[in-house]
This record gives structure tokens, sequence and C-alpha cells, in this order.
């Protein structure tokens, strides 16, 4: 029974020392395991080509890494990939998953991003979010499908609004937990959209979520980031637009500038070789 007993101890000895290897290698098999499933699967969602070149994931230090990353454009549109990623890093903190009110990440960093938004209504991302929702037959069946049991379900106004006022008053829904950032850098960033703009300079988002007990929406992080982005793309394509009428404004003066001085050259010899004829002629005369 001892020897029994003995085994079966170094048994659980030997499991659970191969779970707490596991656990300590995750960093290093979580990235191989996650880019293999991606590159399987997300193809399969969005219609499109997909390539994840880097994944690295710490659960212990907070870290996330995802570059060389690729999602192509569906195959009617000229430009190639809709989204090209050099570098994407995240420090994120661990204990905010389990303590207070909203979750925390320290920095966001973008580096080397290319966007292609077809204009002007962004047709090469609907399309991808239309094969990854299977596009409008699900919603016409699922229409279909609530007018049929209207006629047995349907409340009227009055029945709604009384129901809510039935509802205890005192009830307030719980906020749901938000994030906060504390920085967001955007470095190396080119939108096409109509022509491409490569922004100069980079850009910085700080504290937001942080004058929230409940921090932003995921929502709206990428509402700001959006048009944090598109507000300096505007600017940049104003200015270039700008500068080239002025520059073609400017070749047309030179140019018109330029054609007057050669008529006006031309005039001039044109007089002088006249006066030297005359001299020429009287001199045989």
């Amino acid at each position: 029974m001892k020897k029994k007993l003995k085994l079966v101890a170094k048994i659980l000895l030997w499991v659970l020392a191969g779970v707490v290897v596991l656990l300590l290698a995750l960093p290093l098999w979580i990235g191989p395991v996650v880019k293999g499933v991606a590159n399987a699967v997300v193809p399969g969602i969005t219609g499109t080509d997909f390539h994840l070149g880097e994944f690295g994931l710490n659960p212990y230090t907070g870290t996330l890494h995802v570059g060389d990353m690729q999602l192509a454009n569906p195959t009617n549109f000229s430009e190639k990939n809709a989204v090209d990623l050099k570098a994407f890093d995240v420090d994120f903190a661990m204990t905010s998953l389990f303590f207070g009110k909203k979750y925390r990440v320290e920095f966001v960093e973008v580096n080397g991003v290319f966007v292609h938004v077809d204009v002007p209504k962004a047709a090469n991302f609907l399309q991808i979010a239309e094969n990854a929702t299977g596009g409008g037959d699900d919603d016409e069946a699922e229409a279909q499908t609530v007018d049929v049991k209207a006629p047995e379900a349907q409340q009227t106004e009055a029945q709604q609004a009384e129901s809510t006022k039935a509802e205890p008053e005192q009830q307030e829904e719980k906020e749901s937990k938000g994030v906060q950032i504390d920085r967001i850098t955007l470095k190396d960033v080119t939108v096409k959209y109509g022509l491409p703009v490569k922004i100069p300079m980079d850009l910085e988002l700080d504290g937001i979520g942080a004058d929230s007990e409940y921090g932003a929406a995921f929502m709206d992080v990428w509402i700001a980031v959006r048009d944090k982005v598109m507000s300096v793309v505007t600017s940049v394509g104003g200015a270039v637009g700008d500068l080239g009428k002025s520059a073609a404004g400017a070749l047309k003066d030179a140019g018109g500038a330029t054609v007057d001085a050669l008529k006006d050259a031309h005039g001039a010899a044109t007089d002088a070789l006249k006066d030297a004829g005359k001299g020429i002629k009287n001199l045989f005369k």
C-alpha cells in the first residue's frame, strides 16, 4: 500500500512539475501557436489574404508584441493591402485585470503602419466586414422571423411604456469596465485616402479614460485615434494640395514670363537683322 502511495505521489509531483514548466514557458510557445492559428483562421473570416509574422505575449509582465502583419484588400481593389503593420507594442498593468474599476494600459506604440481607405466610403473595409459577418442574409432571415412572430408577441406602445414604468427605478445599470491608456504613440503612419499621405511627425494621445471612473469604452479609444490620424491626414493633404496649386501657379506665371521674354527677344532680333540688312544694302549702293 505504501509503495502505491509513493508511486501516486511521484506521478502527481511529475505532473505538477510539468504544469509549472509549461506555465513558465508560456511566453515561448504561445507566440507560434497564435501565429499558426491566426494565419489559418483569419483568411476564412475576412475573405482576404492575411499574414502574421510576429506575435509575443508575456502574461507575467503584461507585454504584447505584434509585428509583420498584413491584411489584404478584397480582389476588386487596386491596392494590395488594406493594412500593413510593422510593429504594435502594448504594456498592460496586469493587476488591473483583477482590481479596480477599469483596465489600465501604460502605453501603446504603433510603428510603421499603412492603411488604405477606399474613396469615398471605405468600401474595402465594408466588404471585409461583410465577409466577416456573413453578409446580410442572416439579418434578412432574422427580420422575416420577427415578422412571423410579430402578430402573436407584439405589444402595444402603451403596454411597453407601462412595463417600463413597472421596473424598479432604484435599479441602475452597472457601468461596464473600460480602459485607461496613459499614452498612445503612432510613428511612421501612412494613410492612402485617394492619394497616399505620410504623416511627417509622431502622433501622441495621452490620458485616454483617465478622467472617467470606469475608463473609456474601447470603441471610444478607436474613435479618438481615428479622429487624430484623419485630422492630420486632412491638414497635411490640404497643405500638399495648396502647395501643388501654388507651385502650378508659379510655374504658369514663370512660363508666361518666359514666353513673353522670348517674344520680345525674337522681335528685337528680327528688328536688328532688318537694320543690319538695310546697312549692308546701303554699303553696296
